[in-house]
Protein backbone atom coordinates (compact mmCIF):
# COMPACT_ATOMS: atom_id res chain seq x y z
CA UNK A 1 0.00 0.00 0.00
CA UNK A 2 1.24 3.24 -0.81
CA UNK A 3 2.16 6.28 1.59
CA UNK A 4 -1.09 8.02 0.42
CA UNK A 5 -3.44 5.21 0.68
CA UNK A 6 -2.46 4.57 4.69
CA UNK A 7 -2.60 8.73 5.33
CA UNK A 8 -6.00 8.28 4.22
CA UNK A 9 -6.98 4.98 5.86
CA UNK A 10 -5.53 6.80 9.05
CA UNK A 11 -7.77 9.65 8.60
CA UNK A 12 -10.81 7.84 8.05
CA UNK A 13 -10.79 5.94 11.54
CA UNK A 14 -10.04 9.00 13.57
CA UNK A 15 -13.33 10.53 11.50
CA UNK A 16 -15.05 7.34 12.78
CA UNK A 17 -13.69 7.67 15.98
CA UNK A 18 -14.26 11.10 16.91
CA UNK A 19 -17.82 10.46 15.65
CA UNK A 20 -18.24 7.66 18.16
CA UNK A 21 -17.22 9.40 21.12
CA UNK A 22 -19.90 12.60 19.97
CA UNK A 23 -22.40 9.84 20.18
CA UNK A 24 -21.32 8.30 23.48
CA UNK A 25 -21.16 11.80 24.99
CA UNK A 26 -24.88 12.86 23.89
CA UNK A 27 -26.27 9.73 24.17
CA UNK A 28 -24.74 9.25 28.02
CA UNK A 29 -23.23 5.75 27.63
CA UNK A 30 -21.43 4.44 30.38
CA UNK A 31 -17.94 4.89 30.76
CA UNK A 32 -18.28 7.79 28.34
CA UNK A 33 -18.24 11.66 29.70
CA UNK A 34 -16.48 14.77 28.14
CA UNK A 35 -13.01 16.15 29.15
CA UNK A 36 -13.35 18.13 32.42
CA UNK A 37 -16.76 17.23 33.21
CA UNK A 38 -16.68 16.76 37.31
CA UNK A 39 -16.98 13.39 38.74
CA UNK A 40 -20.37 12.87 40.56
CA UNK A 41 -19.95 11.14 43.90
CA UNK A 42 -23.29 10.09 46.20
CA UNK A 43 -22.63 8.86 49.57
CA UNK A 44 -25.58 7.65 51.87
CA UNK A 45 -28.51 8.52 49.72
CA UNK A 46 -30.10 5.89 46.85
CA UNK A 47 -31.11 7.16 43.94
CA UNK A 48 -31.72 7.99 40.14
CA UNK A 49 -30.41 11.11 38.70
CA UNK A 50 -32.72 13.35 37.05
CA UNK A 51 -32.60 15.10 34.29
CA UNK A 52 -30.40 18.05 35.43
CA UNK A 53 -27.82 15.24 37.03
CA UNK A 54 -29.46 15.95 40.64
CA UNK A 55 -30.16 13.38 42.65
CA UNK A 56 -33.55 12.21 42.92
CA UNK A 57 -34.37 11.32 47.19
CA UNK A 58 -36.12 7.45 47.74
CA UNK A 59 -39.42 7.80 49.01
CA UNK A 60 -38.23 5.16 51.78
CA UNK A 61 -35.61 7.39 53.32
CA UNK A 62 -36.37 8.32 57.15
CA UNK A 63 -37.35 12.27 57.15
CA UNK A 64 -34.92 14.46 58.88
CA UNK A 65 -35.11 15.22 62.43
CA UNK A 66 -34.22 18.23 62.33
CA UNK A 67 -36.91 19.95 60.45
CA UNK A 68 -40.83 19.91 60.60
CA UNK A 69 -40.61 17.45 63.87
CA UNK A 70 -39.75 20.12 66.14
CA UNK A 71 -42.41 22.65 66.33
CA UNK A 72 -44.92 20.26 66.94
CA UNK A 73 -42.98 18.96 69.35
CA UNK A 74 -42.34 22.10 71.68
CA UNK A 75 -45.15 24.18 71.00
CA UNK A 76 -48.39 21.59 72.14
CA UNK A 77 -46.49 20.20 75.04
CA UNK A 78 -45.77 24.06 76.90
CA UNK A 79 -48.65 26.26 75.63
CA UNK A 80 -51.85 23.41 76.99
CA UNK A 81 -50.05 22.97 80.55
CA UNK A 82 -49.53 26.26 81.19
CA UNK A 83 -53.00 28.28 80.23
CA UNK A 84 -55.34 25.40 82.21
CA UNK A 85 -52.91 25.58 85.37
CA UNK A 86 -53.53 29.60 85.76
CA UNK A 87 -56.83 30.58 84.29
CA UNK A 88 -59.23 28.08 86.67
CA UNK A 89 -57.87 28.85 89.62
CA UNK A 90 -58.45 33.04 89.34
CA UNK A 91 -61.87 32.60 88.09
CA UNK A 92 -63.50 31.98 91.47
CA UNK A 93 -62.04 35.04 92.97
CA UNK A 94 -64.36 37.34 90.44
CA UNK A 95 -67.73 36.56 91.36
CA UNK A 96 -69.82 34.81 93.70
CA UNK A 97 -68.65 31.49 95.17
CA UNK A 98 -70.93 28.52 96.30
CA UNK A 99 -70.44 26.99 99.37
CA UNK A 100 -72.37 23.34 100.32
CA UNK A 101 -70.84 22.47 103.38
CA UNK A 102 -70.02 25.54 105.79
CA UNK A 103 -69.15 25.03 109.73
CA UNK A 104 -70.43 27.77 112.29
CA UNK A 105 -68.41 27.46 115.93
CA UNK A 106 -69.81 29.57 118.33
CA UNK A 107 -69.46 29.33 122.83
CA UNK A 108 -71.90 32.72 123.02
CA UNK A 109 -70.19 33.87 126.66
CA UNK A 110 -68.21 32.52 129.18
CA UNK A 111 -71.34 32.23 131.23
CA UNK A 112 -72.87 30.11 128.85
CA UNK A 113 -70.14 27.61 130.03
CA UNK A 114 -70.09 28.18 133.76
CA UNK A 115 -71.18 27.08 137.11
CA UNK A 116 -74.57 28.40 137.83
CA UNK A 117 -75.06 30.17 140.89
CA UNK A 118 -77.32 27.74 142.52
CA UNK A 119 -74.54 24.82 143.87
CA UNK A 120 -74.69 21.80 141.80
CA UNK A 121 -75.90 23.25 138.37
CA UNK A 122 -74.66 24.30 135.42
CA UNK A 123 -74.79 26.48 132.06
CA UNK A 124 -74.16 24.66 129.59
CA UNK A 125 -75.16 23.41 126.01
CA UNK A 126 -77.19 20.32 124.00
CA UNK A 127 -77.55 19.21 120.78
CA UNK A 128 -80.80 19.29 119.80
CA UNK A 129 -84.32 20.57 121.35
CA UNK A 130 -84.25 18.88 124.26
CA UNK A 131 -87.09 19.79 126.88
CA UNK A 132 -86.31 19.07 130.89
CA UNK A 133 -89.19 18.46 133.23
CA UNK A 134 -91.19 21.23 135.12
CA UNK A 135 -88.76 22.90 136.98
CA UNK A 136 -86.32 19.93 136.31
CA UNK A 137 -82.32 19.20 135.65
CA UNK A 138 -81.52 17.81 132.66
CA UNK A 139 -81.21 14.45 132.92
CA UNK A 140 -78.62 12.37 131.35
CA UNK A 141 -80.59 10.42 129.04
CA UNK A 142 -82.52 13.64 127.91
CA UNK A 143 -79.01 15.55 126.69
CA UNK A 144 -77.23 15.37 123.25
CA UNK A 145 -74.00 15.77 122.20
CA UNK A 146 -74.93 15.65 118.29
CA UNK A 147 -78.03 15.86 116.64
CA UNK A 148 -78.16 16.22 112.83
CA UNK A 149 -75.24 18.52 111.62
CA UNK A 150 -75.16 20.41 115.23
CA UNK A 151 -72.53 18.92 117.60
CA UNK A 152 -70.84 20.19 121.12
CA UNK A 153 -67.53 20.20 121.29
CA UNK A 154 -65.47 21.18 123.93
CA UNK A 155 -61.14 21.92 124.10
CA UNK A 156 -59.16 19.99 125.35
CA UNK A 157 -55.94 21.89 125.96
CA UNK A 158 -55.04 21.25 121.84
CA UNK A 159 -57.55 20.44 119.71
CA UNK A 160 -61.78 20.78 119.81
CA UNK A 161 -63.28 17.57 120.39
CA UNK A 162 -67.17 16.05 120.68
CA UNK A 163 -67.41 16.70 124.76
CA UNK A 164 -69.15 14.19 126.72
CA UNK A 165 -72.24 13.96 129.44
CA UNK A 166 -70.99 15.98 132.37
CA UNK A 167 -68.03 17.80 130.03
CA UNK A 168 -69.17 21.38 131.33
CA UNK A 169 -68.40 20.46 135.60
CA UNK A 170 -64.48 20.75 134.40
CA UNK A 171 -62.12 22.85 132.72
CA UNK A 172 -60.09 22.32 129.45
CA UNK A 173 -57.64 20.77 132.04
CA UNK A 174 -59.98 18.48 133.93
CA UNK A 175 -60.12 20.86 137.26
CA UNK A 176 -63.33 20.62 138.71
CA UNK A 177 -65.49 24.04 138.26
CA UNK A 178 -67.24 24.65 141.73
CA UNK A 179 -67.61 29.03 141.86
CA UNK A 180 -69.43 30.80 139.30
CA UNK A 181 -66.71 33.56 140.44
CA UNK A 182 -63.87 32.37 139.98
CA UNK A 183 -63.31 32.46 136.17
CA UNK A 184 -62.94 29.19 135.08
CA UNK A 185 -64.94 28.05 132.42
CA UNK A 186 -65.97 24.51 130.66
CA UNK A 187 -64.81 25.63 127.22
CA UNK A 188 -67.65 24.27 124.63
CA UNK A 189 -68.94 25.86 121.43
CA UNK A 190 -71.83 24.60 119.33
CA UNK A 191 -70.93 23.32 115.66
CA UNK A 192 -73.08 23.46 112.96
CA UNK A 193 -72.45 21.77 109.58
CA UNK A 194 -73.90 21.89 106.14
CA UNK A 195 -74.48 25.46 105.48
CA UNK A 196 -75.24 26.41 101.68
CA UNK A 197 -75.10 29.92 100.45
CA UNK A 198 -72.68 31.69 98.51
CA UNK A 199 -69.62 33.95 99.11
CA UNK A 200 -68.86 37.13 96.64
CA UNK A 201 -65.22 38.10 98.07
CA UNK A 202 -65.02 40.85 95.39
CA UNK A 203 -68.20 42.75 96.65
CA UNK A 204 -67.57 41.75 100.03
CA UNK A 205 -70.97 39.58 100.50
CA UNK A 206 -72.18 36.71 101.42
CA UNK A 207 -75.24 34.62 103.09
CA UNK A 208 -75.17 31.05 104.57
CA UNK A 209 -77.73 29.52 106.23
CA UNK A 210 -77.86 26.24 108.26
CA UNK A 211 -80.50 23.36 109.46
CA UNK A 212 -80.64 22.41 113.04
CA UNK A 213 -81.09 23.18 116.52
CA UNK A 214 -79.44 23.99 119.66
CA UNK A 215 -80.41 23.96 123.19
CA UNK A 216 -78.58 26.76 125.77
CA UNK A 217 -78.97 25.69 129.24
CA UNK A 218 -78.80 27.42 132.35
CA UNK A 219 -79.32 26.17 135.94
CA UNK A 220 -79.23 22.66 134.26
CA UNK A 221 -82.04 22.59 132.59
CA UNK A 222 -84.20 24.94 134.94
CA UNK A 223 -84.04 27.36 132.42
CA UNK A 224 -83.40 26.97 128.55
CA UNK A 225 -84.17 28.21 124.93
CA UNK A 226 -83.65 26.88 121.32
CA UNK A 227 -82.07 27.99 118.02
CA UNK A 228 -82.40 26.39 115.13
CA UNK A 229 -81.52 26.93 111.71
CA UNK A 230 -79.09 30.41 112.00
CA UNK A 231 -78.24 32.84 109.19
CA UNK A 232 -75.14 34.93 108.42
CA UNK A 233 -75.64 37.51 106.42
CA UNK A 234 -72.52 39.88 105.68
CA UNK A 235 -72.99 43.66 103.52
CA UNK A 236 -70.35 45.34 101.19
CA UNK A 237 -69.35 47.55 103.97
CA UNK A 238 -67.94 44.71 106.21
CA UNK A 239 -70.68 44.46 108.70
CA UNK A 240 -72.41 41.16 109.14
CA UNK A 241 -75.16 39.61 111.27
CA UNK A 242 -76.39 36.52 112.89
CA UNK A 243 -80.00 35.57 112.95
CA UNK A 244 -81.79 32.29 114.36
CA UNK A 245 -85.08 31.47 115.11
CA UNK A 246 -85.95 31.13 118.85
CA UNK A 247 -88.14 30.16 121.35
CA UNK A 248 -88.64 28.26 124.89
CA UNK A 249 -91.29 28.87 127.71
CA UNK A 250 -91.62 31.39 129.86
CA UNK A 251 -92.50 31.29 133.69
CA UNK A 252 -94.15 33.11 136.08
CA UNK A 253 -92.09 34.74 138.89
CA UNK A 254 -95.09 34.30 141.65
CA UNK A 255 -95.71 31.18 140.77
CA UNK A 256 -93.39 29.26 139.15
CA UNK A 257 -95.31 25.72 138.39
CA UNK A 258 -97.09 28.31 135.72
CA UNK A 259 -95.32 27.69 132.23
CA UNK A 260 -96.53 29.37 129.01
CA UNK A 261 -94.88 28.93 125.86
CA UNK A 262 -93.25 31.36 123.67
CA UNK A 263 -93.81 30.99 119.91
CA UNK A 264 -90.67 30.74 118.13
CA UNK A 265 -89.37 34.06 116.55
CA UNK A 266 -86.21 34.82 113.97
CA UNK A 267 -84.28 37.41 116.36
CA UNK A 268 -80.40 38.52 115.86
CA UNK A 269 -78.09 36.33 117.84
CA UNK A 270 -75.12 38.45 117.28
CA UNK A 271 -74.00 41.60 115.63
CA UNK A 272 -70.16 41.73 113.35
CA UNK A 273 -68.99 45.02 113.45
CA UNK A 274 -66.07 43.74 111.10
CA UNK A 275 -66.09 40.57 108.65
CA UNK A 276 -62.87 39.96 106.23
CA UNK A 277 -63.89 37.66 103.28
CA UNK A 278 -60.28 37.73 102.24
CA UNK A 279 -59.30 34.35 103.68
CA UNK A 280 -60.27 31.79 101.22
CA UNK A 281 -61.22 28.84 104.01
CA UNK A 282 -63.28 31.82 106.15
CA UNK A 283 -63.23 33.65 109.14
CA UNK A 284 -63.35 34.30 112.41
CA UNK A 285 -65.26 37.77 113.84
CA UNK A 286 -66.41 39.09 117.45
CA UNK A 287 -69.79 40.56 117.84
CA UNK A 288 -70.62 43.75 119.07
CA UNK A 289 -71.08 43.34 123.11
CA UNK A 290 -69.36 46.55 124.74
CA UNK A 291 -71.14 49.93 124.60
CA UNK A 292 -74.27 48.24 123.48
CA UNK A 293 -77.29 50.01 124.87
CA UNK A 294 -80.87 48.27 125.12
CA UNK A 295 -84.30 49.19 126.35
CA UNK A 296 -86.68 47.71 128.41
CA UNK A 297 -84.17 45.97 130.88
CA UNK A 298 -82.44 46.65 133.84
CA UNK A 299 -78.99 47.46 132.06
CA UNK A 300 -76.15 49.19 134.18
CA UNK A 301 -74.15 51.09 132.16
CA UNK A 302 -71.90 52.81 134.68
CA UNK A 303 -70.02 49.61 135.35
CA UNK A 304 -66.86 47.89 134.00
CA UNK A 305 -67.32 45.47 130.65
CA UNK A 306 -71.28 47.58 130.06
CA UNK A 307 -72.78 46.48 126.87
CA UNK A 308 -75.12 44.13 125.24
CA UNK A 309 -76.43 41.46 122.80
CA UNK A 310 -78.58 42.87 120.31
CA UNK A 311 -81.96 44.26 121.60
CA UNK A 312 -84.11 41.43 119.43
CA UNK A 313 -82.36 38.98 121.62
CA UNK A 314 -82.50 40.28 124.50
CA UNK A 315 -86.18 41.12 124.46
CA UNK A 316 -86.84 37.64 123.47
CA UNK A 317 -84.56 36.48 126.70
CA UNK A 318 -86.32 38.89 128.80
CA UNK A 319 -89.71 37.06 128.43
CA UNK A 320 -88.27 33.43 128.62
CA UNK A 321 -87.13 34.76 132.24
CA UNK A 322 -83.23 34.89 131.65
CA UNK A 323 -82.56 38.70 130.28
CA UNK A 324 -80.24 39.56 133.02
CA UNK A 325 -77.49 36.90 131.62
CA UNK A 326 -77.33 38.71 128.13
CA UNK A 327 -76.52 42.28 129.73
CA UNK A 328 -74.50 43.85 132.01
CA UNK A 329 -76.58 44.11 135.16
CA UNK A 330 -74.24 45.28 137.84
CA UNK A 331 -73.42 41.63 138.71
CA UNK A 332 -69.34 40.02 140.14
CA UNK A 333 -70.28 37.78 136.61
CA UNK A 334 -70.49 40.52 134.11
CA UNK A 335 -67.11 40.41 132.60
CA UNK A 336 -68.28 36.69 131.54
CA UNK A 337 -70.89 38.00 129.51
CA UNK A 338 -69.51 39.31 127.02
CA UNK A 339 -70.21 37.42 123.46
CA UNK A 340 -67.12 35.12 122.31
CA UNK A 341 -65.64 35.28 118.85
CA UNK A 342 -67.47 33.31 116.28
CA UNK A 343 -65.85 31.20 113.39
CA UNK A 344 -67.47 30.24 110.12
CA UNK A 345 -65.50 27.95 107.64
CA UNK A 346 -66.43 27.99 103.77
CA UNK A 347 -66.16 23.67 103.63
CA UNK A 348 -65.80 21.47 106.37
CA UNK A 349 -63.08 19.73 104.62
CA UNK A 350 -60.74 22.81 104.88
CA UNK A 351 -61.38 24.56 108.06
CA UNK A 352 -60.53 27.75 109.26
CA UNK A 353 -58.53 28.70 112.05
CA UNK A 354 -60.28 28.15 114.74
CA UNK A 355 -58.50 30.04 118.00
CA UNK A 356 -58.59 28.44 121.37
CA UNK A 357 -60.45 30.21 124.70
CA UNK A 358 -58.75 33.15 125.86
CA UNK A 359 -57.46 33.14 129.33
CA UNK A 360 -59.75 34.15 132.20
CA UNK A 361 -59.51 37.27 133.05
CA UNK A 362 -57.24 37.93 136.49
CA UNK A 363 -59.30 40.80 137.95
CA UNK A 364 -62.59 38.74 139.19
CA UNK A 365 -63.70 38.53 142.16
CA UNK A 366 -63.70 35.47 143.73
CA UNK A 367 -67.08 35.61 145.76
CA UNK A 368 -69.88 34.93 143.96
CA UNK A 369 -72.80 37.44 143.17
CA UNK A 370 -75.52 37.37 140.64
CA UNK A 371 -78.56 39.74 140.70
CA UNK A 372 -79.67 38.21 137.16
CA UNK A 373 -81.00 35.24 138.60
CA UNK A 374 -79.94 35.24 142.10
CA UNK A 375 -80.81 32.09 143.77
CA UNK A 376 -84.06 32.81 146.46
CA UNK A 377 -82.97 32.71 150.65
CA UNK A 378 -83.85 30.70 152.99
CA UNK A 379 -86.89 32.16 155.14
CA UNK A 380 -85.13 31.38 158.08
CA UNK A 381 -85.31 33.71 161.32
CA UNK A 382 -82.37 36.10 161.52
CA UNK A 383 -79.94 36.05 165.24
CA UNK A 384 -82.21 38.50 166.70
CA UNK A 385 -85.17 36.85 166.49
CA UNK A 386 -86.72 39.39 163.23
CA UNK A 387 -87.50 37.50 160.12
CA UNK A 388 -84.84 37.31 157.49
CA UNK A 389 -85.27 39.18 154.20
CA UNK A 390 -86.11 36.48 151.29
CA UNK A 391 -85.25 37.07 147.82
CA UNK A 392 -87.42 36.32 145.10
CA UNK A 393 -87.54 33.31 143.76
CA UNK A 394 -85.90 33.16 140.04
CA UNK A 395 -87.37 33.55 136.61
CA UNK A 396 -87.00 30.05 134.73
CA UNK A 397 -87.94 28.64 131.56
CA UNK A 398 -88.81 25.61 131.85
CA UNK A 399 -91.62 23.51 129.95
CA UNK A 400 -94.43 21.20 131.44
CA UNK A 401 -93.89 17.62 131.40
CA UNK A 402 -95.06 16.75 127.45
CA UNK A 403 -98.40 15.88 127.20
CA UNK A 404 -98.96 16.24 130.83
CA UNK A 405 -101.47 19.35 131.75
CA UNK A 406 -99.89 22.07 133.89
CA UNK A 407 -101.68 21.36 137.03
CA UNK A 408 -100.75 17.68 136.55
CA UNK A 409 -96.80 18.26 135.69
CA UNK A 410 -96.65 20.23 138.93
CA UNK A 411 -97.42 17.67 141.15
CA UNK A 412 -95.95 15.30 139.14
CA UNK A 413 -92.31 17.30 139.42
CA UNK A 414 -91.99 19.70 142.45
CA UNK A 415 -91.31 23.45 142.17
CA UNK A 416 -88.09 25.53 142.53
CA UNK A 417 -87.44 25.69 146.42
CA UNK A 418 -88.70 28.70 148.22
CA UNK A 419 -85.34 29.23 149.61
CA UNK A 420 -81.91 28.94 149.18
CA UNK A 421 -78.99 30.69 149.98
CA UNK A 422 -74.61 30.92 148.89
CA UNK A 423 -74.34 31.54 153.05
CA UNK A 424 -73.57 29.02 155.86
CA UNK A 425 -76.84 28.03 158.28
CA UNK A 426 -75.21 29.25 161.80
CA UNK A 427 -76.28 27.09 165.03
CA UNK A 428 -78.30 29.98 166.56
CA UNK A 429 -80.41 30.28 163.91
CA UNK A 430 -81.59 26.41 164.31
CA UNK A 431 -85.24 26.08 164.59
CA UNK A 432 -86.70 26.96 168.54
CA UNK A 433 -88.11 23.56 168.57
CA UNK A 434 -84.94 22.00 168.10
CA UNK A 435 -83.36 24.29 170.84
CA UNK A 436 -86.20 23.29 173.38
CA UNK A 437 -85.71 19.61 172.65
CA UNK A 438 -81.90 20.12 173.51
CA UNK A 439 -82.63 22.01 176.79
CA UNK A 440 -84.95 19.18 177.83
CA UNK A 441 -81.68 16.96 177.43
CA UNK A 442 -79.35 19.17 179.51
CA UNK A 443 -82.17 19.24 182.59
CA UNK A 444 -82.35 14.79 182.28
CA UNK A 445 -79.47 14.73 182.14
CA UNK A 446 -78.20 16.90 185.27
CA UNK A 447 -81.19 14.90 187.29
CA UNK A 448 -79.76 11.93 186.63
CA UNK A 449 -76.26 12.98 187.78
CA UNK A 450 -78.12 14.50 191.07
CA UNK A 451 -79.56 11.37 192.35
CA UNK A 452 -76.48 9.17 191.55
CA UNK A 453 -74.64 11.91 194.25
CA UNK A 454 -77.39 11.39 196.36
CA UNK A 455 -76.57 7.78 196.52
CA UNK A 456 -73.27 7.68 196.89
CA UNK A 457 -73.62 10.19 200.10
CA UNK A 458 -75.85 7.60 201.89
CA UNK A 459 -73.76 5.29 204.46
CA UNK A 460 -73.93 1.69 203.65
CA UNK A 461 -75.10 0.71 206.76
CA UNK A 462 -78.46 2.48 206.12
CA UNK A 463 -78.80 0.76 202.71
CA UNK A 464 -81.19 -2.36 202.87
CA UNK A 465 -79.13 -5.80 201.70
CA UNK A 466 -79.94 -9.36 200.93
CA UNK A 467 -78.66 -12.66 201.74
CA UNK A 468 -76.99 -14.97 199.05
CA UNK A 469 -79.93 -17.02 199.21
CA UNK A 470 -81.90 -13.79 198.46
CA UNK A 471 -83.95 -13.23 201.61
CA UNK A 472 -83.63 -8.95 202.94
CA UNK A 473 -80.99 -8.84 205.76
CA UNK A 474 -80.21 -5.53 207.81
CA UNK A 475 -77.18 -4.06 209.41
CA UNK A 476 -75.92 -5.28 212.40
CA UNK A 477 -78.26 -3.68 215.18
CA UNK A 478 -80.71 -2.52 213.44
CA UNK A 479 -84.26 -3.79 213.57
CA UNK A 480 -85.75 -6.47 211.27
CA UNK A 481 -86.54 -5.94 208.15
CA UNK A 482 -90.90 -6.71 207.74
Amino acid sequence: MTRASRAALLAVLGVTVACLLAVSAVLGLPGARPAGAAEVVTTGTTGTSGPTGTATPDPTTAPDPTAPTSEPTTEPTTEPTIEPTIEPTGEPTSGPVEVTDAVLRWGLSNESNNAAHEPGSFNFFSAGAVLPGLGALLRQDQWRASAGDVTVEKWNGSAWRTTAWNGWRTTSDGTPITNPGAGTFSNHQVVVRGGEGTVDRATGTARITWEGTFTVLYYSGRSFFHVTDPRLDVAADGTGTLTGSVSGYASSRDDPTQRVEVPAREVVLADLPSVDLDDPAGFTATPAYRGVRVTGTGQRTDVPDAGSFPQSFVTMMEELGTGPFWYSSGAATDPFKVALPLTVAYDASTPAPVPPPAPAPSDVPTVPENIALAPPARGTSGRDGTAAPVRAAPRVAAPAVLGVPVAEAAAAAPPLPAGQDLVAVSASSRPAASAAGGEALWWLGGGLLLGAAALVAVPRDRLPLRRSGGAPTAPPGAAPLV
